[in-house]
C-alpha cells in the first residue's frame, strides 16, 4: 500500500505542473501557427504590400482615365479626342484612314 500511496502522491504532485505545461504549449502553438498567429501575421503583411502595390498602379490608371476623360467635357473639348472617340464608337474611318479588318 505504501508503494501505491507514494505514487499517487508524486502523480499529484506532477499533475498540476504537467497541466500548466500543456495548456501553456497549446497556447503557444497557436500564437506561431494560428489564425493569428506569427506566421499569418508574415503573410498578411506581404499580402498587405502586394496589395499596396496594386492600389499605386490603379490610383495611376485612375489618374490617366480622368486625365483623358477631362478632354471630352464640354468646357474643355478637345476636337481630336471627340473624333477619335466619335470613330471608335461609330465605326466610322476618314478617307485618308486604312482599315484593316482581322476576322
Amino acid at each position: 500500500m505504501r508503494f501505491i500511496d507514494h505514487i499517487r502522491y508524486r502523480l499529484d504532485r506532477a499533475l498540476l505542473p504537467a497541466a500548466l505545461f500543456a495548456i501553456l504549449a497549446y497556447f503557444a502553438y497557436h500564437a506561431v501557427q494560428g489564425n493569428y498567429g506569427l506566421l499569418a501575421l508574415r503573410d498578411m503583411e506581404s499580402e498587405l504590400a502586394d496589395l499596396r502595390v496594386i492600389a499605386a498602379e490603379l490610383s495611376t490608371e485612375r489618374l490617366v482615365l480622368e486625365a483623358r476623360s477631362a478632354k471630352l467635357r464640354p468646357d474643355s473639348l478637345d476636337p481630336e479626342m471627340l473624333g477619335e472617340r466619335a470613330r471608335d464608337v461609330l465605326g466610322f474611318a476618314r478617307a485618308s484612314e486604312k482599315v484593316i479588318i482581322l476576322h
